[in-house]
Formats: C-alpha cells, structure tokens, sequence
C-alpha cells in the first residue's frame, strides 16, 4: 500500500487531512521532524504532504533538502498553503513541489490532486525502471562488444600466425620443385604456369634426368594434381615427391606406366588406405623424353596429354583411375596404358591438371572446359615459350575476370593451376 507523509503538527487539520488520504485506501503518517524525515529510510514513501508553515521556518530550505535526497527522487510533493502571494507560490514550485492545495482543504480537491501527482510519479518511476534496465542493456551490450573486440582480435592474431606458418611452408613446397633453370638446360623452349589456389597448392611439378651412358638422354617429367588444394593438397604433394624420387632415383624406374604403378602402391601403403576409408590419391600425367631413340614415353592417371606436330594437335587421354584409392591388382604388375610418340621432329608437347580448363569465368560465368583449352595451346604453339606462358597467365586472369596486374591473392581461382609446355626438337 502507498504511503502519504503529512509533514506537520499533529492538528485537527492534519487529521482531517489523513481521513481523506485514509478513505482513498492509502495509509498515512504525521510527523513534523524534518530532521527524522531525512536520515529514516523512506523507500515506500509514495508522497508529501508538506506545510507551508512548518514549525522550524524557512520551508523553501526544507523542500530543497527533501529534493536533494536520492531515496525522494520519486516522492511526490504537494505543498499546503494558505493566503501566501503567488511569488511565494513560485518559489516552491521551482525548487520542485509538484502540486499545491489551498486552506481550507477541500477533500474532493485534495484527492483529485493526490491521484493525480501519484500516477504522474508512478509513470516516472516506471520510466527510470525502464531506462535501468535499458542502461543494464547497454552495458551488456558494451561487454559484449569488448568480448568480441578481444575474439576478434585473438582470431586476427591466429589467423595471422596461421598465415605466417603456411606461407613459411610455401617456401618449402617452393624449393622441392625443380628450378626453371634446370629445365631449361635440359629443354630450352618451355615454361611452367603455376598458381595455387591458396597460399599453398595440391598441384606440383616434378622434373628428372638419368644418366645411362656418357650424357643425359632421358628426361622423365611429372604434371600432378593431388587430392584437395591448400593445405591437405600439399600435405599429399609431399607424399607425391616422394614417391617419384624413390620410384626413379632409387627403384631406377623410367618407364611411365611403371614409375605410375610404384606410385599406385605407395599411396596405398602410406596412408595405409587398406585399414581405413581414406581414399586420397593423386592424378598426374607423366611423360619420358628419350633424345637417343626420339621417343616420348606417356602414361595418365585421369590426366591428358597434348602434343602438336606439324602444325597438327593430338590429343591421348589418360587412364581412368587415379593414383592411390583403391588396390588393384595386375598380373604383368603395370596397372597403366604407356603411349610411345614418335618425336623425331619438331613436336610441342603440353601436360596440365584439370586447373586451368575448370575456372568458372567468361560471360556466363562457365567453365572454361577441354575442348576451348586445347584449342587456346593450338593457337600459341608457335609462339616462343616465354610469349606463350605471359598469353596463358594474361587469358586465366581475363577468364575469372581479373585485370592482369591484379596480385595473385586477389585472384578468385577455383583450383590448382598447372600448365608445363616444352618444345622438342630432336
């Protein structure tokens, strides 16, 4: 129940007063101790009823010290005056009285002035219960803001480490490949496009030479898409250096279809695919130059090669199935078709992943596709290695729609990409 003060003397008028307060089912108090009123503790005080003529003088002061006490933010005050001047008036109403009544009191006027002053100071208690619990909301808001300024800042800081190790890893998977230098001793006219899809690539290009009598005469070379791009891409282009560094240099295996077959099976043992459901692999074209019998050696598993001689493309598809996956059994032990071409004059041979072909670019924002692939090499064949390499880097940046200056961080590639092409001539 609301509670009314009657700050005065204990009068008739007074009590008159506390019958009418009693009669709108409000409880009251009389008690004329200012002094009491501001050190006890009135947080169920609904409202004051203070009288102009107070006992200890000065009632301007009085109604400032109850203003000025927090725990009557919220307590309406009514002053009851008597023939004062309409200055003196004034004056309680700007040092924050609510409401006035008049002597005699009138009790149908007293109460329409007590309810009215109530639901004024419930509407504003209920308007600073509403603004705590938006200033609550707004500091939760700001903690929650601060913990995600901090994740977000933690996140950055992994992000950015996580970035660093890659990017230092880059530089490994860098230096495993074979330097343009040593290909070029060895094949003059050739390039290598090559660009990851992320920082690190699942792509990766692989080049030997064998010495068999008193030079070089046996060039073996390797275009490789292992599963996935990024990191899981070069975590299995590791498995695939290694592979065909032991295939060669230790097995000494220089026949495509065999150095595949070894591959096959050391994917199959190294990720011990035959006790678990990894089926990881890799696809790659792989190719033998021998400059004695001017020959070229090709074996694919699910990559293509493409060769042009006199002014004619020629086009030899790999075998079906990839490299690792699924055991297979042979009983000549070669699992894969080798292809023997005639080089003995002049032939530019290309071998690529399916990176390249399978850009979503153009107008319709398609794949590039084979066919549209093969014919962009037949018409740069003639071309010098160098102007051949700088056309197909310019064609993947206007294909995916990026201007050619644009940094390769800003290119948007769906894969791996891999294109080597070399020229023979025997």
């Amino acid at each position: 129940m609301s509670k009314v003060l009657i700050l005065n003397s204990e009068t008739p008028e007074s009590i008159h007063i506390g019958q009418v307060i009693s009669q709108m089912g409000l409880s009251f108090e009389i008690n004329s101790d200012v002094l009491y009123l501001l050190e006890a503790s009135q947080n169920e005080l609904a409202l004051i009823l203070m009288d102009a003529t107070l006992p200890q003088g000065d009632e301007v002061e009085t109604l400032l010290k109850i203003k000025n006490n927090p725990a009557y933010k919220r307590v309406g005050i009514i002053v009851i005056i008597g023939e004062q001047s309409d200055d003196y008036l004034a004056r309680f109403l700007e040092m924050g009285a609510h409401d006035f009544v008049t002597r005699p009191v009138h009790p149908l006027e007293l109460q329409t002035r007590v309810m009215s002053i109530l639901k004024q100071q419930e509407h504003l208690k209920e308007i600073d219960y509403q603004n705590a619990l938006l200033e609550l909301r707004m500091e939760e808001l700001q903690l929650q803001e601060e913990v995600l300024t901090e994740q977000k800042t933690t996140i950055a800081q992994a992000n950015e480490d996580i970035t660093e190790s890659i990017t230092y890893a880059k530089r490994i998977q860098e230096a495993m490949l074979p330097s343009m230098n040593s290909i070029k001793a060895s094949l003059p006219e050739s390039f290598v496009l090559f660009r990851a899809c992320d920082i690190v690539s699942g792509d990766f290009y692989w080049f030997a030479r064998k010495q068999l009598s008193d030079y070089y005469h046996k060039l073996i070379l390797a275009a490789v898409d292992c599963t996935g791009h990024g990191v899981p891409g070069a975590f299995m282009s590791m498995i695939g250096d290694s592979l065909l560094n032991h295939a060669v240099h230790n097995l000494e295996l220089h026949e495509p279809d065999q150095i595949l077959t070894e591959m096959d099976a050391g994917v199959w043992a190294k990720l011990n695919q035959g006790q678990n459901n990894n089926r990881d692999g890799m696809d790659l074209s792989l190719c033998m130059v021998d400059k004695k019998e001017k020959v070229l050696k090709f074996a694919g598993a699910r990559h293509h090669l493409v060769y042009i001689q006199n002014n004619e493309l020629f086009f030899i598809k790999g075998d079906s199935m990839s490299i690792g996956g699924e055991q297979r059994k042979s009983q000549n032990r070669t699992l894969f078709t080798k292809h023997i071409i005639d080089v003995s004059v002049p032939t530019w041979v290309y071998m690529y992943s399916d990176g390249f072909q399978n850009q979503f670019g153009g107008k319709n924002d398609k794949k590039l596709m084979g066919s549209r692939f093969r014919q962009l090499l037949f018409e740069l064949h003639s071309l010098p290695a160098d102007k051949q390499h700088h056309i197909l880097k310019a064609k993947l940046h206007e294909w995916v729609g990026k201007s050619e200056a644009a940094p390769q961080q800003e290119l948007e590639l769906v894969d791996d990409v891999l294109v080597w092409g070399f020229q023979l001539s025997l």
